[in-house]
């Protein structure tokens, strides 16, 4: 049940990144910069950290497959990137304890990471036409900011529900 719940919740969060949060963006306002919703990818990362590295890819390329596929303008970017995302958080949980400073700035490097692997990928295939100076002031750091807020809202809960599924796999191990 915890399972399904935690993949529930990662589904809600990209329906909702896709949807309701397009509504409340800053370019709406007026505003020069723009914010990227990343929420499943911040779940994806949380997964990775205390489900272990496979399971974080797992959920990486499930829903950067269904963001290529819905919102992409090239098939296979998000999945790459938010499936290598997921996996090198996976990676540096292994060499430091998941402490909650570490866990944060750890989601910040993987954030910036994933933006831009992003941006490098899009500029190479020629769909970004801005400088990086433009993309990193206006777009990746606001984003990654906004998404790093975001994970401070779920962290204790996905953190629980991963705690759970990991004490009954463990249960049914012994």
């Amino acid at each position: 049940m915890a399972r399904f719940l935690l993949t529930l919740g990662v589904v809600v969060m990209f329906v909702l990144e896709g949807t309701v949060m397009q509504v409340f963006s800053p370019g709406t306002g007026g505003l020069s910069w723009m914010i990227v919703p990343r929420f499943a990818l911040v779940c994806c990362i949380f997964i990775s950290m205390y489900l272990g590295r496979r399971e974080g890819l797992y959920y990486g390329i499930a829903f950067g497959f269904l963001q290529d596929v819905l919102f992409g303008q090239l098939i296979g970017i998000y999945t790459m990137s938010m499936m290598v995302a997921s996996y090198f958080a996976g990676m540096i949980v292994l060499l430091f304890q998941r402490g909650f400073g570490m866990v944060f700035i750890t989601s910040f490097l993987i954030l910036f990471g994933h933006e831009w692997l992003l941006y490098s990928l899009f500029r190479l295939f020629s769909a970004a036409p801005f400088d990086v100076q433009w993309i990193l002031t206006h777009q990746i750091l606001p984003s990654v900011l906004f998404n790093l807020a975001f994970g401070l809202l779920v962290y204790f809960p996905i953190k629980n529900v991963c705690n759970k599924i990991l004490a009954k796999k463990e249960m049914h191990m012994q």
